[in-house]
Order: structure tokens, then C-alpha cells, then sequence
């Protein structure tokens, strides 16, 4: 069990929890909306970890604010299962929700997404249809980053631990201390390309655990055109994480 002790600072812009963690290695700074956590290995001296926290605030202070901007253009979108169509692999095909099935909820999906609920759902009938298919993706997700992970694992002489599959609200993946890759279950509904990118993205912080000069170059070194993916994500991860806000 991890043992955990917080204390809070004040920053210019909001309050700056420090956070002491018995699994911790290195010092970090995770960014929340409206918090900033820094991360503090146990047994290590105090101003160090400040004069860790000073260097690289204003950095936090940025990301924060960038968060906190996003997050509040977020905005309630039209019930899941009244939805027309819905994204897949990049591209919009028709979803079809009928109620009928006598049992479990069933997802088939091909060119179009059928999902069959069980009768008498009510006021349920949109989450249900929605954490289902949710479930759904995490399955397929999980299979496809690992042929993903495996494959450019053994070109890249990166090599993951596990692959999960998460519901995500600030990020499209990470990469764990002991090599865990973690992605975003939206980006199923992504291009492919989008989530080779992801993949990529995660492994090389098995190298480069930050966003250094010498991170972006390896990352460029096995996905050239990885900028592309990025702006892909920077214009449409948006309406993604909105539409699906589970």
C-alpha cells in the first residue's frame, strides 16, 4: 500500500499540493484541473524538491490555466443513443440503438454500430447504451494497442509491461513508472493513425520521461509525421472528450 502525506502552497495562480509517495522515484509535477501536484519521493530533502518545484512552475502554472480553459468550453452535447451517427476509426458511421434484447446489452459493429438494450430501460436508456459501448471498446482497444505496442516495441527496442485501456479526462495516454502504457478508450474512435501515434508517443517515454528536446526527437525518429496526429488531436480531441463525457 502506498503511504502518501500532502501539504499545500500557494502559486500565483492556484494552490500547489505537495504530495510525499513511498513508490515515487523521481520528482514530478502532475497537472489536474484547478491543482497542481508535485510529486515528492519519500526520504528526499525539502529543498530540493522546491527548488525543483521553482524551476519548473511556471511551466505548470501554463499547462493549468491551458486545462482549466479547455475544461470550461466543455459543454453538454445531445443524448449518446439520439445520435445519428458516431465516430469510428476516424470516420462517421450510422449508430443504431433498439431496445428488445432479453438479457445483456449487445454490440455489434461493422459498418454501422448497432447496440441492442433490454426493454424498460427509461430514464437509464442513454448511459446504459453508453458505458456498454464504452465496455466494448475498452475489449477491442486493448487487443489492437497491443499488435500496436508489440510491433513497434521490437523496432523501437522499447519494451511496455502492460497495456490498459482507460476512461481519461485530461489525457490521451501515459506511461507509467514500471513501463505500464495507459490509453485513452476514445481514441478508438480516433484515425488509426491518431492512435499509432499514442502508442509511439507512450513507448518513447519509456526513454525520455518528459517532454525534452531529445523526447520529441526520438518520438520523431520512429513516427515522422507525428505533428499531424497532434493537431488532429488538438482540433477534434475536444468534441471527442465532450461528446463522450462518461
Amino acid at each position: 500500500m502506498e503511504a502518501n502525506s500532502t501539504q499545500s502552497a500557494k502559486s500565483s495562480s492556484d494552490a500547489i499540493q505537495i504530495r510525499r509517495s513511498a513508490k515515487a522515484k523521481r520528482l514530478r509535477l502532475a497537472v489536474k484541473p484547478g491543482l497542481i501536484e508535485l510529486v515528492v519521493p519519500r526520504g528526499m530533502a525539502e529543498s530540493h524538491a522546491l527548488a525543483f518545484l521553482d524551476k519548473h512552475k511556471a511551466w505548470a502554472e501554463g499547462k493549468l490555466l491551458e486545462l482549466n480553459d479547455k475544461l470550461s468550453r466543455v459543454r453538454p452535447v445531445e443524448s449518446f443513443t439520439a445520435c445519428p451517427t458516431i465516430p469510428w476509426r476516424g470516420k462517421d458511421i450510422p449508430l443504431f440503438v433498439q431496445e428488445g434484447s432479453r438479457g445483456r446489452v449487445k454490440i455489434t459493429v461493422d459498418e454501422t454500430v448497432q447496440i441492442m438494450l433490454p426493454q424498460g430501460l427509461g430514464e437509464a436508456r442513454d448511459e446504459v447504451a453508453l458505458r456498454a459501448f464504452y465496455a466494448w471498446v475498452c475489449r477491442w482497444l486493448r487487443v489492437r494497442v497491443a499488435l500496436l505496442a508489440e510491433r513497434h516495441a521490437l523496432r523501437c527496442n522499447l519494451h511496455h509491461r502492460e497495456i490498459r485501456i482507460k476512461h481519461m479526462k485530461t489525457r490521451w495516454g501515459s506511461c507509467g513508472p514500471r513501463n505500464d502504457i495507459n490509453i485513452n478508450w476514445l481514441l478508438a474512435l480516433a484515425p488509426e493513425s491518431v492512435l499509432e501515434y499514442v502508442v509511439i508517443h507512450e513507448l518513447c517515454h519509456i526513454a525520455e520521461r518528459n517532454h525534452s528536446p531529445a523526447f520529441w526527437s526520438l518520438v520523431g525518429k520512429h513516427y515522422p509525421k507525428y505533428a499531424e496526429e497532434r493537431r488532429w488531436l488538438k482540433f477534434h480531441g475536444g468534441d471527442l472528450m465532450r461528446r463522450f463525457n462518461i
